[in-house]
């Protein structure tokens, strides 16, 4: 059986320096970094152009705020998963998430163990949502 490719992870964070902290993280922890982007436009058309298994995407953000941008990588790429990543803590706008499509919301201060393994399960999600390498449609 062949060794599985480490899941890949769109970054997406208004923050230069956050963004870049995040991305040494991420592959630190064995993730493959496929792009980065500083607002949910740009995210949006990434995540068309790439197709990574999770987005890791901020919250509040110019051009385009992550909820919105979450909608509609949701609607254009619906096996990407989104994980929220926010200063703000609220069960409103974790509710708000749950709405857009958001696989699963952290605050900026959870530990990174927290982030790993919440990409970790997105990208599993994303997996299994997918029909096995070669298999026909099913509605083929």
């Amino acid at each position: 059986m062949g060794r599985v490719s480490p899941p890949r992870v769109l970054v997406v964070d208004d923050h230069a320096m956050l963004r870049e902290a995040l991305v040494e993280l991420l592959v630190q922890a064995g993730f493959e970094v496929a792009g980065e982007a500083a607002d949910g436009a740009d995210a949006v058309a990434l995540a068309k152009q790439l197709a990574p298994d999770v987005v890791l995407m901020d919250l509040r953000m110019p051009v385009l705020g992550g909820l919105d941008a979450t909608r509609l990588i949701r609607d254009a790429c619906p096996a990407t998963q989104v994980v929220l990543l926010t200063a703000f803590e609220s069960p409103a706008l974790q509710r708000e998430a749950e709405d857009a499509g958001c696989f699963a919301y952290l605050v900026k201060g959870a530990p990174p163990g927290t982030i790993r393994l919440a990409l970790d399960k997105a990208a599993a999600g994303r997996r299994s949502a997918l029909p096995p390498a070669g298999s026909a449609p099913v509605d083929a």
